[in-house]
C-alpha cells in the first residue's frame, strides 16, 4: 500500500500543483498526439472521412466528458477525505465510482447504438452517413470502457497517484497509434480502424488501473463490501461528478450546433479543418488542463483540511502557470501556423483549404491564453464543492458561443466571421469563469471564517 501521493496532496500546495500537473501533462501530451495521429492516418482516406471525424467526434467527446467528469467527482471525494484523514470512506468512494460508472455506461452506450443513424443525420452528416456510422457504432458499443477509463484516471488522481493515471493514459495512447495503421491501411478497414483502434487502447487502459487496485498495491483499497450501491457516497462523488460531467457534456452537445454553423459557411471540408485545428489546439491547452487537473486533487485535500489560504495561493500560482505557459506556446503556432496547416491538408482534395487553416490557427493564438481560465477557474470551484456553478457558467459560454456563430453565420456568412466570433466568445467566456471562481472562493473562505469565530 502506496502513501507517496498522499504526502503531495497534503504537503506544500505549489509543490503539490507541480508535482501532480507533469504527469497529467505528459498524459494529455501523448493522448492528444494520438488525436492528432488519428487525424493524420484518415486524411489520408480523404475529406469525407475527416469531416466525418468531425460529425461524429463531439458525441465521442461527450462519452470522454461523462467519464472525466466522473473521474474529477471521483477524485475530489477522495481526495477530500484523504484530507479529513477518512481513509475508509476514501475507500467507499472509490469503488462507488466504478459502480456509479457501470449504471451511467450500459444504458447510454446502449441508447446511442440504437439511435446511432438518426443522430448521425442530425448532425449533418448528408453523403458521409456512412463513414460517420463506421467511426460511430464501435465507439458508441464500448461506450463503458471509454467512462470507465476516465473514472479509474480519477481514482488515482484523487490519492495523489498521478504518475499511474499518466501510465495507463500513455500505455493506452501508444497502443492506438501503434494500431491506427493497422486496422485502418493493412486490415482494410478505413474510417471504422481507427474507431477499433480507440476502442482497444480504452479497454487496455481501463483494465492496467484496475489490476492495481486488484493487487493491492494502491493507497485507496477495494472491498467487496462497498459494492453495494450507497446513496451517501454516490451523492458525494455526484456534488461535483455530475454537474462536471454536464459541463464537458454539454460543451460537445453545443459543439454540435457549432459544427451546424461552420458547415452551413464553409461546407464538410469546413468543419475538417475545424476539428483538426481543435485537436492542434488541445495539444497547446495541456498546460492549463493538466494544471486545473492537480488542481482538483491539491485544492480538494485543502477544502478538506478547512485550509482556505492554502487554496488561494494554489489557485493565483496555477492561473500565473497556465497563462504563461500558453502565451508562450501560442506565440510559437502563429509563427509555424503555415507549416502546421500544410501538413494536415497535404492530401490534394484538401490542399485548397491550407491557406483557410492557417487563418484559423491566427485566431486560435489570440484567444487560448485566455481561455485557459477556464480550465483553472472550473477545477477551483469543483475543488471547493461549487462544481454547479462551473457548470453554469460553462452554460453561459457555450449559448453565448452558439449565439455569436449564429450571427457570424447568417450576418456575413463566411468561415473567416465565424473565426471572430469564436475569438470573441472563448475570451469572454474564459474571463466570466474566471472572477466566477474568484467570487465563489471568496464567499467560501468568509463563510468559513464566520463558522469558525462562531465556535465555542
Amino acid at each position: 500500500m502506496s502513501g507517496e501521493g498522499v504526502g503531495v496532496l497534503l504537503g506544500d500546495q505549489r509543490k503539490g500543483i507541480i508535482t501532480m500537473c507533469i504527469p497529467i501533462a505528459v498524459a494529455l501530451l501523448v493522448q492528444q498526439l494520438n488525436n492528432i495521429v488519428d487525424s493524420l492516418w484518415v486524411s489520408d482516406l480523404g475529406g469525407d472521412s475527416m469531416a466525418a471525424l468531425g460529425v461524429v467526434y463531439p458525441l465521442y467527446c461527450v462519452l470522454i466528458g461523462i467519464g472525466n467528469g466522473l473521474g474529477i467527482g471521483v477524485a475530489s471525494a477522495i481526495a477530500r477525505n484523504i484530507g479529513m484523514k477518512d481513509k475508509v470512506n476514501a475507500d467507499g468512494v472509490a469503488m462507488q465510482g466504478l459502480v456509479l460508472t457501470v449504471i451511467v455506461s450500459v444504458p447510454i452506450g446502449l441508447t446511442l447504438f440504437l439511435t446511432a443513424g438518426i443522430t448521425t443525420d442530425l448532425m449533418g452528416a448528408g453523403g458521409m452517413r456512412e463513414e460517420c456510422l463506421g467511426y460511430a457504432i464501435p465507439i458508441y458499443i464500448s461506450s463503458l470502457f471509454i467512462i470507465l477509463s476516465g473514472v479509474v484516471s480519477g481514482m488515482l488522481r484523487g490519492e495523489g497517484a498521478a504518475k499511474r493515471s499518466m501510465v495507463i493514459q500513455v500505455v493506452g495512447a501508444v497502443i492506438n497509434i501503434v494500431l491506427d495503421p493497422i486496422m485502418i491501411f493493412g486490415m482494410d478497414m478505413g474510417v471504422a480502424g481507427a474507431a477499433w483502434a480507440t476502442v482497444i487502447s480504452f479497454v487496455i487502459s481501463s483494465f492496467m488501473g484496475l489490476y492495481w487496485y486488484l493487487r493491492g498495491s494502491t493507497y485507496i483499497s477495494l472491498h467487496r463490501a462497498d459494492v453495494r450501491p450507497d446513496i451517501t457516497r454516490l451523492r458525494e462523488i455526484l456534488s461535483v461528478g455530475l454537474p462536471e460531467a454536464l459541463e464537458l457534456s454539454l460543451m460537445n452537445v453545443f459543439n454540435i450546433a457549432l459544427n451546424y454553423y461552420v458547415i452551413f459557411c464553409g461546407g464538410t471540408d469546413a468543419v475538417a479543418i475545424y476539428s483538426t485545428a481543435w485537436r492542434i489546439a488541445y495539444v497547446l491547452m495541456i498546460p492549463g488542463q493538466a494544471v486545473g487537473g492537480a488542481m482538483v486533487s491539491v485544492c480538494s485535500a485543502e477544502y478538506g483540511m478547512r485550509r482556505f489560504d492554502m487554496i488561494r495561493d494554489a489557485f493565483r500560482y496555477s492561473v500565473i502557470v497556465s497563462i504563461a505557459s500558453l502565451i508562450a506556446l501560442c506565440a510559437c503556432m502563429a509563427v509555424l501556423a503555415g507549416p502546421i496547416a500544410g501538413v494536415f491538408t497535404h492530401s490534394p482534395d484538401m490542399q485548397y483549404l491550407e491557406d483557410e487553416m492557417t487563418v484559423l490557427l491566427y485566431f486560435f493564438a489570440l484567444f487560448m491564453p485566455v481561455m485557459s481560465l477556464v480550465f483553472t477557474g472550473s477545477s477551483l470551484m469543483q475543488s471547493i464543492q461549487h462544481a454547479n456553478g462551473a457548470m453554469l457558467n460553462s452554460l453561459a459560454r457555450n449559448i453565448l458561443l452558439v449565439a455569436l456563430f449564429a450571427a457570424a453565420a447568417y450576418g456575413f456568412g463566411t468561415t473567416t466571421s465565424v473565426w471572430c466570433a469564436l475569438a470573441i466568445g472563448e475570451v469572454i467566456g474564459g474571463l466570466m469563469m474566471g472572477i466566477h471562481a474568484v467570487i465563489c472562493l471568496r464567499r467560501e473562505s468568509i463563510g468559513s471564517d464566520i463558522t469558525v469565530s462562531e465556535s465555542p
